[in-house]
């Protein structure tokens, strides 16, 4: 209890437990810094030697009699950002940073039709075609081998929204049942809609923009009459599986399966994305200096 009495001094002054008092509240509304990194900051390589695989964590929530898959989610089982420079920090690193045992389940490469590979592979190291910074589209953003950036997924009644923090995007998917267009426009993402199966969510998109090229080894370009069918599921409370069928009847002898890619809930209490924008490091105003610089020295 906070208590005043009069002095000659000053009308009012608080006594040493009212002081007291005073300091834990704000200690408590004001947690020292690196308690607030400890529960807030996003992405931290402090003491990363000792992460390791998160366990199962119980069982999945559910909401609506399907699993609730909201939550955000790094692709390893760490539950943080793990990048490449990390894996040497120790052997349980590395076995967080793996979505999949390729000796379990191992991601084969896509079977071409006859002819199909050399229209349709893309060389190693090659450019995409619509620029480096645009998206990667559906479903290579969510299959990203090397990705350390993690998404965050809401639910609610008929609608998911899923939020990439790298590269800047988002996706908003249906799940009411509803049929695709009859002639949607193609995008990066595709049209989605989606539906239960028991407890999987399946998405089903088409209209994917044949300049995107589809995440594997090796990568490879599409045709327009391809179609991704995307399967969530929650297992246990920490984790979130994600598997890809990709069908092109031009391109691929039979359909494309990934392995289920494992990605683990975030151990960051209220973590919120950031912002990962590409620029290609292009500054408006040096662009337009160097430009006028270069018109003048033609000119000269």
């Amino acid at each position: 209890m906070i208590r005043l009495r009069e002095t000659r001094g000053l009308r009012y002054v608080l006594s040493l437990s009212g002081v007291l008092t005073i300091l834990l509240l704000l200690v408590w509304i004001f947690p020292p810094a690196s308690a607030q990194e400890k529960e807030n900051t996003p992405h931290f390589a402090g003491d990363i030697e000792n992460l390791k695989p998160l366990t199962a964590g119980g069982p999945a929530p559910h909401t609506g009699g399907h699993p609730d898959l909201s939550g955000v989610w790094y692709p390893n089982s760490g539950g943080t950002e793990i990048q490449i420079a990390y894996l040497s920090a120790s052997p349980g690193v590395l076995a967080a940073k793996m979505q999949f045992d390729p000796k379990e389940t191992p991601e084969g490469p896509p079977s071409f039709k006859p002819g199909m590979a050399a229209k349709y592979r893309v060389k190693p190291g090659a450019a995409r075609a619509y620029g480096t910074c645009a998206q990667f589209g559906t479903p290579a953003t969510l299959l990203g081998g090397n990705a350390t950036w993690p998404i965050q997924i809401i639910q609610t009644p008929g609608l998911i929204a899923v939020l990439d923090e790298y590269p800047l995007d988002y996706r908003v998917i249906p799940t009411d049942g509803r049929p695709h267009p009859k002639d949607p426009d193609p995008t990066f993402n595709g049209d989605s809609t989606a539906h239960w199966e028991g407890d999987t969510l399946v998405v089903d998109t088409i209209a994917v923009d044949d300049r995107v090229s589809n995440f594997g080894s090796p990568r490879w370009l599409h045709s327009d009459q391809e179609h991704v069918i995307e399967r969530f599921s929650r297992p246990s409370r920490n984790y979130l599986i994600y598997q890809v069928t990709v069908e092109d009847p031009v391109v691929l002898a039979k359909p494309w399966v990934s392995a289920p890619h494992r990605w683990s809930l975030s151990i960051h209490k209220g973590e919120l994305l950031g912002e990962f924008f590409c620029t290609n490091n292009q500054e408006p105003e040096e662009i337009g200096r160097q430009t006028g610089d270069e018109a003048k020295t033609e000119g000269k």
